[in-house]
């Protein structure tokens, strides 16, 4: 993986996901609309792998889709397992799971677009060129 500035902010999102989901238990008030949760992970994973993403096209390489999204899988299913095994206020969840990998999805659809146009600026000659 490139060391960037977007490297740090990987760990740090990395360990603050870790926490929310596996060391903060639940609160017991209700959310604050129906799915909330479906939302949160959503996000989470998002703003995960977006940053990922972001540290390839930062260092401009080709980003790593099927490495990512095997990631995501791993981190998900790893996750929801570990919401039900080792929290007593959090369960696994198979719908969480699927809106963990549709914010993945989500994260690097929008990566090959930024990728691309990145890539099409750079291409363009120069406008004070000669040419």
């Amino acid at each position: 993986m490139p060391r960037n500035k977007f490297t740090v902010l990987v760990l740090l999102w990395f360990a603050a996901g870790i926490y929310a989901l596996l060391f903060r238990e639940s609160g017991s008030g209700a959310p604050p609309f129906p799915n909330f949760d479906k939302v949160a992970h959503f996000t989470l994973f998002f703003a995960q792998i977006w940053l990922l993403a972001r540290t390839f096209i930062e260092a401009d390489k080709t980003v790593p889709y099927h490495a990512l999204i095997a990631f995501a899988l791993v981190y998900a299913v790893g996750s929801e397992l570990a919401q039900a095994a080792f929290t007593a206020t959090r369960e696994g969840s198979f719908g969480d799971g699927l809106a963990d990998m549709g914010g993945c999805l989500t994260a690097l659809w929008l990566a090959k677009k930024a990728q691309a146009a990145k890539r099409a600026v750079g291409m363009r000659p120069s406008e004070n060129s000669q040419f």
